[in-house]
């Protein structure tokens, strides 16, 4: 119901086009290659950033589960629409499983009939759902599973320190979460904390148990070194993707670990709290000072390498890596609206937690509060990260929600008891979104559920043309264009681009910036020419419009090379391309004269 309502009320382009957004078409490029080529260790698109091609930070368990999911609906059709079949359906199929998961998950905090309000929560979480619309292919609503997963065996970890099976359960999923992004390793820091607290409060027991973790983690993450790394370069590294930085990180982690356990035997029942607070500062210190000292760009973060020149033109402005801080009646709209959740059920949770201090399930609700305590700000910070805060918060309404149907219990009439319930379930599942949407003073009817603008011009239509146009369909074209537009028109059509919305593409970006928002026509026409760029399309968008604007590079706005093709204004060495009737009016194309 969820999806079906996105698709008819927020007019998500699936039924037009069937995917959402640019990552999903690039993933699907990607993909199709993966079949028709299957080189494996090949991560680079040669069409994009032409003439030199780019590589991709994305690892390919997602790849491989796109195909995995194609393949029962390939016995009806020919692979390759069985491929771009299940990139439409993969994400609200994993959104689905993930709220099983989540019943599963929550079982050792709330009783069995409670389980419904997380499993529905789930499904009206901006964050989550943004990611898990039907026709957005992306890596997200997978990690969003394994998170859950994760969260769910460590959680029966803590119920019971001598048993290191769902210790070891949480490593192999948490290990794998790293492998499809180095993201995850906020929940990796999560679960470290969350098994070590009890130890360092005197449960000796529990450094074995995390030694467990921390070596299926490190398993896992060996494993993905030599799926995703050709043995030549194998030790190479890298901050956005998994590598021997994050595998060094996760070694450190075992070994600290194997020591706390090797203490513990030999201290016995004599071992004390100071000793090992000393053994764990010392630990951190010494992992620190030895991460710090082979990478130490990794405490940058992954976006260590980016280049520097395409964060205010570009970066900067991603809705992903956008802050979520409340300042005017706007943003406040937005906090509510995807945090909303947490700000209900979180300060009662932190009451509940207060009151278990001492009964045996205070440590297992405590890797719930402090999922809140660490993805809550960063969540702020980059609103990428709200899924992760979402699930948390999730987490602990169902705590809530389950504290409060046991004290309904206790009111005798049914009508009231049932009117409670039911104002409450109301409340707690839409005040938050209802709230948020009326505090915000720009709609998003002009957004997709993903963030995607809706008013450019129709890419499907323009590689139509593209594709079938006599003058261009014979060879291989360069097209200079906005950058969120080219992973469309990769997987479309059998031309080149320059930019794609990816970090590790900085001179495509800041080299189709540069041509385009210029005010010097001549500096523009050499970057042309030494990019063998053949077309120029205008899809004449309000993003578009941004990023082109030429205050980023100093220029007036007028002057801009942008302006003046959107115009109608183009220079002696650009010629206009007349287009078809109703794409006319969408667009803009033209041919550049060497």
């Amino acid at each position: 119901m969820v999806h079906a309502s996105l698709i008819v009320f927020r007019e998500l382009p699936v039924l037009e086009s069937g995917l959402a957004g640019p990552d999903s078409y690039m993933r699907m490029l990607r993909v199709t290659e993966l079949y028709q080529h299957w080189n494996w260790f090949d991560i680079t698109i040669d069409r994009a950033n032409a003439p030199y091609g780019d590589t991709l930070h994305w690892t390919r368990p997602f790849d491989l589960l796109i195909l995995l999911v194609a393949l029962p609906a390939s016995f009806g059709m020919d692979f390759e629409t069985a491929i771009y079949l299940s990139g439409i359906i993969v994400s609200p199929l994993l959104q689905l499983t993930t709220a099983f998961a989540l019943v599963w998950a929550m079982r050792p905090l709330i009783r069995p009939e409670a389980w419904f309000l997380p499993a529905v929560a789930f499904f009206l979480q901006p964050g989550a759902l943004a990611y898990s619309v039907v026709g957005r292919a992306d890596h997200h609503t997978l990690l969003m599973l394994v998170f859950v997963l994760t969260a769910g065996f460590a959680l029966r970890a803590l119920q019971n320190p001598l048993d290191a099976r769902p210790a070891a359960y949480a490593g192999a999923f948490a290990g794998f979460g790293v492998w499809l992004s180095t993201e995850f390793l906020l929940v990796l820091l999560i679960c470290v904390t969350a098994l070590g607290l009890p130890w360092l409060a005197g449960e000796r027991e529990r450094a074995a148990q995390s030694k467990w973790f921390a070596l299926t983690v490190s398993c896992i993450l060996l494993i993905a070194l030599f799926v995703e790394r050709p043995l030549e370069r194998f030790l190479e590294a890298s901050y956005d993707r998994v590598s021997v930085v994050q595998f060094l990180v996760c070694v450190c982690i075992l070994l600290f670990w194997r020591v706390a356990e090797s203490y513990e035997n030999r201290a016995g029942t004599s071992s004390r709290p100071f000793g090992r607070l000393l053994l764990g500062l010392f630990g951190a210190a010494s992992a620190v000072l030895l991460v710090n000292s082979a990478y130490p760009l990794f405490f940058v973060g992954p976006m260590a390498e980016v280049d520097p020149r395409i964060l205010p033109i570009w970066l900067d402005r991603v809705l992903e890596m956008r802050p979520l801080v409340p300042s005017d009646m706007d943003s406040l709209g937005r906090f509510i609206f995807y945090f909303g959740t947490g700000i209900l059920a979180v300060p009662v949770f932190a009451a509940v937690l207060v009151q278990e201090r001492r009964s045996g399930g205070f440590w297992t609700m405590s890797l719930v509060a402090l999922a809140c305590l660490l993805l809550w700000p960063v969540a702020v910070k980059h609103i990428r990260f709200s899924g992760y805060a979402e699930i948390a918060f999730v987490m602990a309404l169902a705590v809530v929600f389950d504290r409060f149907l046991q004290w309904t219990h206790g009111v005798g009439n049914d009508l009231v008891r049932g009117l409670l319930r039911g104002s409450a379930i109301t409340v707690l599942l839409l005040g938050p979104l209802t709230v948020g949407m009326n505090l915000m003073a720009k709609p998003l009817a002009d957004k997709d559920a993903a963030g995607q603008s809706l008013s450019a011009c129709s890419v499907r239509e323009v590689a139509t043309f593209l594709e079938t146009d006599p003058r261009w369909a014979g060879s291989q074209q360069t097209i200079l264009t906005f950058l969120d537009i080219g992973p469309e028109l990769l997987y479309r059509t059998r031309h080149a681009v320059i930019g794609t919305p990816y970090h590790r593409n900085g001179d495509g970006i800041y080299d189709s910036h540069r041509m385009l928002a210029t005010s010097d026509p001549a500096e523009a026409r050499g970057m042309m020419a030494q990019r063998g760029i053949d077309l120029v399309l205008l899809c004449l968008g309000s993003a578009e419009r941004i990023f082109f604007t030429a205050h980023n590079t100093g220029a007036s706005v007028e002057d801009g090379l942008y302006q003046r093709l959107s115009e109608g204004r183009p220079p002696a060495w650009l010629t206009e391309i007349d287009l078809p009737a109703p794409l006319s009016r969408q667009a803009r194309l033209f041919s550049v004269q060497r």
